[in-house]
């Protein structure tokens, strides 16, 4: 449920740790790019959402990193996210086990990385932090994997578990640093699926088994021929797979 501006018909949702959305009478808003990026949305009465700074939604802070205008079939809206969901998350965070409700993908995940400031070649799950009961088990829980290599408290409203890669993990890992998506194991394929609820049809699905129609999909959308051993997804970026505390540093509330 999400939660209505006063005196504009624009409604602020939470999707999960990393974006909420803005819905609602969204005209009346106005998008600022610079080079085909959208730098600020604005309103009446001297609304401004703009890059850089830090909103409260439902009790939840969001920096705004990026902001994305998307053609829904129940109507427009412009998605506000911290940052974007890392190849990590989807393609290395399963090797610890368990799946995304374990994990609390809906709600206090940020995103996963394959180095931090400190640490690297290894997992590290970048969580919001929060008092509850379930949370506080669950960071116990994680203490207590064989993998656990650290805790330690990035920013004010964050919380960072490393862990080492599993050793039955290590193929897989290198392959995914290579952006080898479509080598993984069989095995950690199927469990891939099953931790994200997903399957063949599914995004992460047909990147995995280099399916036909993604193959033309992607040469109809960067009009080229794909060789057949081409990878369906592009390579992963160090940078964007390194985390960086700039990025989910919260600023003074406005």
């Amino acid at each position: 449920m999400g939660v209505k501006c006063d005196n504009l018909n624009l409604v602020y949702t939470p999707i999960d740790a990393l974006s909420f959305k803005v819905s609602g009478d969204v005209k009346l808003l106005k998008p600022v790019e610079e080079d085909g990026v959208i730098t600020a949305l604005e309103g009446p009465n001297g609304l401004c959402i703009s890059l850089g700074l830090t909103l409260d939604i439902k009790r939840i802070k969001y920096k705004v990193n990026i902001i994305k205008k998307v053609n829904h079939k129940t109507g427009m809206y412009y998605l506000i996210s911290i940052a974007k969901r890392t190849k990590s998350s989807m393609f290395v965070l399963p090797m610890l086990g368990g799946n995304r409700h374990l994990y609390f993908w809906n709600s206090l995940f940020l995103n996963a990385f394959i180095a931090t400031e400190e640490d690297t070649d290894c997992i590290a799950l970048l969580y919001r932090w929060s008092s509850d009961t379930l949370f506080l088990k669950f960071e116990k829980a994680l203490s207590k994997f064989r993998t656990f290599k650290r805790r330690y408290d990035p920013t004010r409203n964050c919380v960072m578990f490393v862990f080492n890669v599993p050793k039955s993990q290590r193929r897989n890992y290198n392959k995914f640093i290579n952006g080898k998506y479509s080598k993984l194991s069989s095995t950690y394929k199927m469990h891939l699926l099953q931790f994200h609820n997903k399957d063949v049809d599914d995004t992460i699905g047909q990147v995995l088994f280099k399916t036909e129609s993604r193959k033309k999909s992607l040469e109809a959308k960067l009009d080229a021929f794909l060789p057949e051993d081409s990878e369906l997804l592009s390579i992963l970026d160090v940078k964007d797979e390194t985390y960086n505390p700039e990025i989910y540093k919260f600023k003074k509330l406005i």
